[in-house]
This record gives structure tokens, C-alpha cells and sequence, in this order.
């Protein structure tokens, strides 16, 4: 019976040792947020939940804006940016709604989708990594283009080591 309790207390402890090193740290996620030449980094936030956490930044240049963030856990969703009735459209490269076309693209090795509104408000990327979290770039009247160029400064299988 003791050997038994043991070895139960030994798989518990495991197990939830296991939990705790699959989940990105909040200060090694905010230790890695980049810096980007000529703009300035607004302090960043954190919002830890349940089995998952996002953690980004706020970046300025003159009246210009973008949010970097990291969203990364074993329970971090999902689901990224495109609307379940349109991922049949993921084959074709671009799908599009009243609002937004999503293209479908690969940002260093990474598979990612890029939002971009229509009425050309701004534009959003998405990058999938690997299945264990998202990394989103996104800045009010960006374009697409704009905001690509920015993530190619970016380490991201650095970011997708710290979310495994």
C-alpha cells in the first residue's frame, strides 16, 4: 500500500512538474520581445490565464502604432484568425469577406495568415508556432507588406522554442 501511495505521489508530482515546463514563462516571453530599429517600446503587458499566456507590446513612431504579442501554453487556443466557414479557402492561398482578405503564407518556416481590412484601416499576421501558440503582428493604417517586413526581423523559431 505505501509503495503504492509512492509511486501515486511520484506520477502526480511528474505530471504536474510536466504542466508547469510546458507553459512559456510570462518574464521569458517578455525577455524576448524584439526591438524594432526606430521605434519605441512601450512597456509590455501580460495576461496569464488558465493554462495559457499572452504577453506583447505596444510600439510607436510618431503617430504611428503596432502591437506585437505572443499568445503560448498547452491550452493556448487554437484557432487563429480565420473564420471557420472560410478554411476550405486555405488550399486556394486567399480567402476573403466583406471586411478583410486573408492570404496564406510561410514567415520562416512557419505557416501564418495576414488579415488585411479592406477599407485599409490597417492589417494583421498571424503566425502558427507550430501548434503551440501564436505570434501576431498588427498596426492600425499598416499594410500587409509593412507589417511582413517587420516579422522578417523577427527570431521566430526563438519564440516557438519558448512556447513548446
Amino acid at each position: 500500500m505505501r509503495k503504492c501511495l509512492c509511486a501515486a505521489a511520484l506520477l502526480f508530482a511528474l505530471l504536474f512538474a510536466g504542466r508547469l515546463l510546458a507553459a512559456p514563462t510570462t518574464e521569458s516571453l517578455r525577455k524576448a520581445l524584439p526591438r524594432f530599429e526606430g521605434w519605441k517600446m512601450e512597456t509590455p503587458f501580460s495576461m496569464p490565464e488558465d493554462g495559457f499566456v499572452t504577453v506583447g507590446a505596444d510600439y510607436y513612431q510618431g503617430d504611428r502604432f503596432f502591437q506585437f504579442m505572443v499568445i503560448a501554453g498547452p491550452d493556448a487556443p487554437s484557432a487563429g484568425p480565420l473564420p471557420e466557414e472560410l478554411e476550405q479557402d486555405r488550399a486556394a492561398g486567399r480567402a476573403e469577406t466583406e471586411e478583410a482578405v486573408f492570404s496564406f503564407l510561410t514567415l520562416g518556416g512557419f505557416p501564418a495568415v495576414k488579415v488585411e481590412l479592406k477599407d485599409e484601416s490597417g492589417a494583421t499576421i498571424w503566425v502558427d508556432l507550430d501548434g503551440k501558440g501564436w505570434l501576431l503582428l498588427g498596426g492600425d493604417g499598416m499594410t500587409g507588406a509593412e507589417i511582413e517586413k517587420l516579422l522578417g526581423k523577427v527570431d521566430l523559431k526563438g519564440f516557438a522554442g519558448l512556447v513548446r
